[in-house]
């Protein structure tokens, strides 16, 4: 699938899809990043292999900075929903909108896909991120209670991609 183009990013930046090269790097960021809540090396590789199948269901990109790694995102679609797996920003770069573009990108590619739905997960105590994911149509469906380490609960967010398909029978 031939992804949608990515937003405009600032000079030194890049975003492209990720190869089996950024893994480590991606590891690390995640670490830094998610602290406990960090995958490990084994998921991201996982997830690589299930992006370059023949019939991919995860697909990922990356944004580099003067070619470092600096941010990632990913997303999973299992019809008819679309799921955002992760999306970090090395601490550094935050605040210059790539975690809007990498946002974006998922949602264009979940509406490429044809899914109705995208969901993703957040941290209740993640107040940035969720600003984000509202200001991007997103609404909040679900807690799940003491979800991540520490008891933190976890969000469930929604955006509506498009109307579900009326039936035959409804028709008549």
């Amino acid at each position: 699938m031939n992804a949608p183009a990515p937003l405009q990013l600032p000079p030194g930046y890049t975003q492209r899809t990720w190869t089996a090269a950024d893994l480590t790097e991606i590891t690390k960021l995640d670490a830094l990043i998610f602290g406990p809540d960090a995958w490990s090396y084994q998921l991201f590789e996982a997830e690589y292999q299930a992006s370059n199948a023949a019939n991919p269901h995860t697909f990922y990109q990356v944004i580099t900075h003067n070619h470092d790694l600096v941010g990632f995102a990913g997303i999973i679609f299992g019809p008819p929903f679309a799921d955002i797996t992760t999306i970090g920003i090395h601490p550094d770069h935050v605040g210059k909108k790539l975690g809007a573009a990498l946002l974006i990108w998922c949602i264009r590619i979940a509406c490429a896909l044809g899914a109705k739905d995208i969901l993703l997960e957040v941290r209740a105590d993640n107040h940035t991120a969720q600003r984000l994911y509202a200001d991007n149509g997103f609404t909040h469906i679900h807690t799940r209670p003491k979800y991540y380490p520490g008891g933190i609960d976890a969000w469930i967010m929604r955006k509506h991609l498009r109307e579900p398909e009326t039936s035959s029978r409804t028709k008549e």
